[in-house]
């Protein structure tokens, strides 16, 4: 991954300058300068290594070894926030003074190394510290940052180790042998690992090691499976010590040996650094976002009177919303219901009892080919004889509708617009529209002329029944759709 990042450096500054514009459209004006320091960095070309680490880790007097001379003052630097960075240069130091609402912009101030200690006597005045000396180690373009002891329990020491986090390509961090598996210790490297750079663990102080009380091995692996467990990813596990040089775990050689192989991959390691710091900044800015719109959802919250008020009003739009589905969907559910129940009363409606059956096969007889009556003036017997046996068909057809079928279907629609309070006077009058037609013109054109024999009355009855129904049927479900209309309308209102 650090061979593509660098060869489309241009790609990327582009990028994290698109992230800085976003970010400040935002309004974190906190990010956008932190992304617009990552520029400065990459354009700066220098690979920063961070020392952190508790004030007793012996962390300053390492740094001042690897240097090959003292560059830091004895003991912890004690200003309130600082950084102490150092770069191979002309001997000097800037102090940046700790800006104020006073003095926003104060002049940095030049001094000697001579100086140096003197001015962090009275740390608290003083922001960060730039130190330059003859260093032949950092002559590859390479930064030490000094930070504060991550034990300290003053806020501005922690910001300042935040700081450094951000500017730092590749992290050491130093621990005293006593306190390696400390629940501190493990934390702190638990954060500096989630930072995705390179993580390198020194042990110093391994001249406290005694094997006889535990083997060098048993503690490495003891060490090793502690960092394992609270997923501490990092790059290499060093032991050191500078009271001891000749001591057999002392890995101090090693330790000056791997700067400058470092410098000598700058360019991949900067700009994987690069990545890991814009991806943490991303996920702080979305953090913050998130936190915000938390906070500002508990403060809403609580104007609603809190969670209990805000389930009753859930549950009440749910509610609200089931009934407003219901309405809406009421007309149609019940077209279909006054349907099922007109077709199952039609259906069971007694129209073709054995007299009218009866009447339907000697109605049927009078229509075949030669049938005739009498003796004497046949002729007119015989058409007198079909026009009887026609009107008595059709009486008792029209008697069985008006008594076995039309009451029923008036009381179901009757009903039915009670009970939604839709039914009028003029609804009444309407009730007579859905009569079938059943006279004398139907009974004879329902006959079909090719079919008549014995066992076709049967037949003719279910065919009667069937029109007759099928057009009580489309008269009643007209009403019908009128009546559903006025309830739509009253639904929608």
């Amino acid at each position: 991954m650090m061979q593509t990042i660098t060869g489309d450096a241009e790609k990327w500054l582009s990028t994290i300058e698109q992230i800085q514009d976003t970010l400040r459209k935002a309004g974190d004006e906190t990010g956008a300068k932190a992304v617009g320091d990552l520029l400065e960095k990459a354009h700066a070309q220098e690979l920063t290594i961070a020392f952190c680490g508790h004030f007793s880790a012996g962390k300053s007097s390492l740094i001042n070894s690897l240097c090959g001379k003292t560059v830091l003052p004895s003991g912890p630097v004690p200003t309130s926030a600082n950084v102490v960075s150092i770069r191979h240069g002309r001997s000097r130091a800037l102090i940046h003074p700790a800006r104020s609402a006073e003095n926003p912009e104060p002049e940095i101030v030049e001094a000697s190394l001579s100086e140096l200690a003197e001015y962090c006597k009275n740390g608290g005045a003083y922001e960060s510290v730039e130190v330059w000396e003859d260093i032949p180690i950092l002559s590859g373009g390479g930064v030490l940052l000094d930070t504060p002891g991550v034990d300290s329990t003053d806020h501005g020491h922690a910001m300042a180790t935040h700081s450094a986090l951000h500017w730092a390509d590749i992290v050491f961090y130093v621990m005293d042998y006593n306190h390696v598996q400390s629940e501190n210790n493990l934390s702190f490297a638990k954060s500096l690992s989630d930072w995705g750079k390179p993580l390198y663990l020194i042990i110093n102080q391994i001249d406290k090691h005694r094997e006889r009380e535990l083997s060098f091995s048993r503690y490495r692996n003891e060490v090793e499976s502690s960092f394992h467990a609270w997923q501490v990813h990092y790059t290499d596990i060093l032991f050191t010590s500078l009271k001891e040089q000749n001591h057999p775990w002392n890995q101090w050689e090693q330790l000056t040996c791997l700067i400058p192989k470092l410098l000598e991959r700058k360019a991949e390691l900067l700009a994987y650094s690069l990545v890991s710091s814009m991806h943490h900044l991303v996920d702080q800015h979305v953090e913050t976002v998130q936190a915000a719109e938390e906070e500002e959802l508990n403060v809403l919250l609580k104007e609603a009177g809190g969670e209990e008020a805000i389930l009753r009003l859930d549950i009440e739009q749910k509610t609200l919303q089931q009934e407003d589905e219901h309405w809406r969907m009421l007309p149609e559910q019940e077209h279909k219901r006054l349907r099922q129940e007109l077709d199952h009363l039609l259906e069971h409606a007694h129209l073709t009892p054995a007299e009218l059956r009866e009447a339907a096969g000697e109605y049927l007889e009078s229509r075949k080919p030669g049938f005739k009556t009498g003796l004497w003036f046949a002729g007119g017997k015989t058409e007198r004889e079909k026009e009887r046996r026609l009107d008595r068909l059709a009486g008792m057809l029209a008697d069985q509708v008006e008594g076995q079928l039309l009451p029923h279907v008036r009381e179901l629609l009757r009903s039915w617009g009670e009970g939604r309070s839709l039914w009028t006077a003029a609804m009444e009058q309407e009730l007579d529209d859905i009569r079938p037609v059943m006279d004398r013109q139907l009974v004879e054109q329902t006959v079909k002329e090719n079919a008549l024999s014995p066992e076709y009355t049967l037949n003719y009855c279910k065919d009667l029944r069937a029109v007759v129904t099928a057009d009580c049927r489309r008269k009643a479900l007209a009403l019908v759709d009128r009546l559903l209309a006025q309830l739509a309308v009253r639904v929608n209102s």
